[in-house]
């Protein structure tokens, strides 16, 4: 068999023509699919939602074939031989699932293999033809072999789902470091573009640069960086050789939003070791339709946000305290939660359809492989670097994955790995996999010195929409909330007979006396009376180290300049999560 795409943007409609041909040399049906779970996602979509008006013809005699819907995503062609050509049209422009799908806009294109439709059984080498409009350039990322204008031949179609085609209107910065080359590509602009525009490109470089001090090389010639300040765009998906960023409408000018942009920088790009090429086994050839189910997505995504942070501190592009702060408030929003005692990390990643998702009990039955494995990963550098004879993550990992990037791993063979090296450190790591709430990360703290000191404030159990009400996100079964008739989507009208603000609610629980609530659910108004309890997290972090252990962190974090005074506090006022989050009331 082999396949053959053309692709057409038509920009004035938001619209891609695609056709497809296919040749084949049996007789019988053929099933053709476009996928519901792509890899970086791991959650079913609706991507052939936006394909209308299919149609299929056998190329040897010019006969329309007959095209039957099968399933979510696929279509079987009866009577199928030789040659087959399909043509359809796709929808193309919603920001929101530009990372997953690509986008049309009407100045410039982001084109992915999502939209093509293709033959799930054939493994061969794909070639695509882009019908651009005139005067439309083109920027391909690596990955392909380029055989004419706009035209490239791919490996197989997993290459091609996972290389973004940036078309028209762009404006591209191309950098060299350590013998790989970079492309910075920005689709739109924003306020600050063109005095902020290079320094914004340096600050990548410098996360490049501290990315390949942890590997020792690059596993890529050539990578793009594509970025968008649409505010709708909240992208941050990893490809081989390339990724998809959302900086925001003020990603060049407001701190805040730069910092966060430049911090997803650091996560995608570590990703181009630890997903894209060092993979869970079950996600070396994956069911685009029906899914992939790894255990080991805690080390996939929570290793890499881990060094998130770690690396944005080793570029000097946030302090030191911005790095324990998260880890701090990722500890104490996820100790909160229900399931921390329920949810295993290998049970959250073998979930991940439910994962960073928002409904009614979330916080009850599920937690987040990415939050629980940032931490796992703090636990284990830790650990390791505590040792009488001191080891670290960076080398460690850094030689699992040349022992597992071409065979994939599980998540016995990574505590197999550390136990032929720190038996205590792959011990905890074994324990912590399976067992709920089995995280050591306070004790760690304090062996490295710091102080981490609780207090027990006043909690209802109630988690409130996007951390402002008055819409109740959910209900903790565990605090007195959880027991009182209060729901998750009730709308909170009055608080002690007063009309609701947030201020107020969180007012009159931190006074510890039972509170009045009025709540609107559905077509009824109703009342409770709620006692809250005291609920303990980490308030405070002091530095209470010696010399030694100080020495320590500077090493770790590659900040000399990290000098706290004992019996000093750490600022516990940072806590980043681009999947929302959340503060218990």
């Amino acid at each position: 068999m082999s396949v053959h795409y053309r692709v057409r943007v038509l920009p004035e409609r938001h619209q891609l023509e695609v056709e497809v041909e296919l040749k084949q040399r049996e007789v019988g049906p053929l099933t053709v699919q476009i996928p519901t779970w792509v890899p970086g996602a791991y959650g079913f979509m609706k991507y052939a939602r936006d394909l209308f008006d299919l149609r299929a013809t056998c190329l040897e005699t010019g006969a329309s074939l007959s095209l039957v819907r099968e399933g979510f995503s696929g279509w079987r062609i009866d009577g199928a031989r030789g040659a087959v050509r399909l043509a359809y049209t796709s929808g193309g422009f919603d920001p929101a699932w530009g990372e997953l799908v690509g986008l049309v806009d009407h100045a410039y294109a982001i084109l992915l293999g999502t939209r093509y439709l293709h033959v799930p059984e054939w493994k061969g080498a794909v070639h695509v033809d882009y019908a651009l409009p005139e005067r439309w350039p083109l920027h391909h990322p690596g990955g392909a072999i380029q055989t004419g204008p706009a035209s490239f031949t791919y490996p197989g179609y997993g290459v091609l789902l996972d290389t973004p085609v940036v078309a028209g209107a762009f404006t591209r910065r191309t950098r060299t470091l350590h013998g790989a080359t970079f492309h910075c590509v920005f689709v739109d602009e924003a306020v600050g573009f063109e005095r902020e525009l290079e320094h914004f490109v340096d600050e990548v470089m410098r996360v490049s640069e501290v990315c390949h001090a942890l590997f020792g090389s690059f596993p890529f010639e050539d990578y793009t960086y594509v970025f968008s300040f649409d505010p709708n765009a909240h992208w941050g998906l990893e490809h081989v050789h390339a990724t998809m960023i959302g900086l925001g409408p003020d990603g060049l000018i407001d701190a805040g939003e730069r910092t966060a942009g430049l911090r997803t920088v650091a996560h995608e790009l570590y990703h181009a070791w630890n997903v894209c090429r060092l993979k869970p086994r079950a996600l070396m050839d994956p069911d685009r339709v029906a899914g992939a189910f790894p255990a080991e997505l805690w080390v996939s995504e929570g290793f890499t946000r881990y060094y998130e942070f770690l690396l944005m501190v080793r570029a000097g592009l946030s302090e030191p305290a911005t790095f324990f702060s998260n880890l701090v408030n990722y500890l104490n929003a996820l100790v909160q939660l229900p399931a921390w005692q329920r949810v295993s990390p290998a049970d959250s990643s073998r979930a991940t359809f439910l994962n960073h998702n928002r409904y009614a009990g979330a916080a009850n039955a599920t937690i987040d492989y990415y939050d629980v494995g940032m931490l796992m990963a703090f636990d284990l550098d830790a650990t390791l670097r505590t040792l009488p004879s001191p080891r670290t993550l960076d080398a460690d990992f850094r030689d699992f994955y040349a022992a597992h990037v071409e065979r994939g791993f599980t998540q016995e063979e990574l505590v197999a790995f550390f136990e032929a090296r720190a038996p205590a450190a792959a011990a905890r790591l074994a324990r912590q996999m399976n067992t709920p709430g089995s995280l050591d990360t306070e004790a760690l703290l304090a062996r490295l010195g710091f102080e981490p000191r609780r207090r027990a404030a006043p909690r209802l159990g109630l988690i409130l929409a996007k951390d402002q009400g008055p819409v109740i996100a959910d209900v903790l079964d565990t605090l007195p909330a959880g027991n009182s008739g209060l729901a998750a989507g009730d709308e909170l009208l009055l608080v002690q007979g007063h009309p609701f603000t947030k201020k107020r609610l969180l007012w009159c629980v931190a006074q510890g006396a039972p509170v009045t609530l009025q709540v609107r659910r559905g077509h009824r108004v109703l009342d409770f009376t709620v006692a809250p309890t005291g609920h303990a997290r980490i308030e405070e972090l002091l530095w209470q180290g010696d010399e030694l252990q100080l020495q320590r962190l500077q090493s770790w974090l590659a900040r000399p300049d990290f000098a706290p005074a004992r019996g000093e506090a750490i600022p516990l006022t940072s806590h980043e999560n681009f999947h929302g989050v959340q503060t218990l009331v």
